[in-house]
């Protein structure tokens, strides 16, 4: 009996070692083989959707800045000056840009108003109305010649301080710091050529003219071309003479303009010796300043502005 029992159970252990056998290497449901040599394991590639869509870079094409031309004005400017006064001026734009800039000082008998008409011919816009003033010569464009300047340049004028309608008070050294800041703020205004730029007064504005023609150069060789000048007469304190001779010696020379008559003692003395200065003597006249602007005095004067300007900013 124990024998039959012993070859019982060994038959059932045979039967179930061959169903272990038979289903070795077999893959039930839900189960992956990692070391099997088919089995691979895929990773889902994302589907972006449109909010995930890269924005490409922004291109940029470059463009050119626009030229500017203001209109013929004339624009008021305020200006303040190094001690902290304010001063007014007007500037009168050229048509093309940059320009070059002629920046013009009045006399103690008046203020920038002198230089309105002349002005605005000199800027060649068409704002020249040729209306008779029998009382200022200056202000009379009915006798002014032909305009022979190729281009419109810019203007600029301005108030020493103290002197609207007439200078009330004589204050040499505080009107070359006015020179300084009016040369400074011309030299930057909208349209100019700071490197085309010349200067001319009138009696205590000539010599303005004249020391603001050096300063600025002073500031940036080259700035200032030269210097047209009625009746200067070393009002300012400045030494007039060797301001003359440093322009005058430049390389090339800066022109130096000086018109004057005999009667007109001061400037007949602080003209006369400069060597390279070009003078202009209207004879034995009482005529000072802005009375040498005349349109019987010989050689016109307006035409030597013009002159003046072609040799200093054209080089004719």
């Amino acid at each position: 009996m124990r024998d039959f029992i012993k070859f019982s159970l060994a038959v059932i252990l045979i039967v179930i070692l061959a169903s272990c056998q038979s289903r070795a290497g077999e893959v039930l449901p839900g189960e992956t083989v990692l070391n099997s040599p088919t089995a691979t394991i895929t990773t889902p590639v994302p589907t972006l959707l449109p909010s995930d869509t890269p924005t490409p870079a922004p291109t940029f094409t470059p463009t050119a800045t626009p030229v500017v031309i203001l209109d013929p004005g004339p624009i008021q400017i305020e200006f303040q000056t190094e001690d902290g006064v304010w001063l007014s001026g007007n500037y009168y734009p050229a048509d093309v840009n940059p320009a070059p800039l002629i920046i013009l000082m009045h006399w103690a008998r008046g203020d920038q108003s002198e230089w309105d008409e002349i002005a605005v011919w000199l800027q060649g816009r068409g704002l020249s109305e040729s209306i008779p003033d029998y009382n200022f010569s200056w202000k009379s464009s009915v006798w002014f010649p032909e305009r022979t300047l190729e281009d419109s340049i810019g203007i600029f004028t301005f108030n020493f301080r103290k002197c609207e309608a007439g200078c009330k008070a004589y204050l040499p050294m505080e009107w070359l710091i006015d020179v300084e800041a009016a040369l400074e703020t011309a030299a930057n205004l909208q349209g100019v050529d700071r490197n085309q730029i010349v200067t001319a007064g009138a009696s205590i504005g000539a010599d303005g003219a004249i020391y603001g023609c050096s300063w600025l150069n002073y500031q940036e060789q080259g700035a200032c071309r030269g210097t047209f000048l009625l009746s200067p007469g070393s009002t300012l304190t400045i030494p007039f003479d060797s301001i003359a001779e440093e322009l005058l010696n430049q390389e090339p020379p800066l022109p130096v303009y000086c018109l004057i008559g005999l009667r007109d003692d001061a400037s007949v003395e602080t003209c006369s010796d400069i060597t390279g200065l070009t003078l202009v003597d209207y004879g034995y006249i009482e005529n000072h300043g802005f009375e040498i602007l005349q349109p019987d005095l010989g050689t016109n004067p307006l035409v030597l502005l013009q002159e003046f300007i072609n040799a200093a900013l054209i080089g004719e």
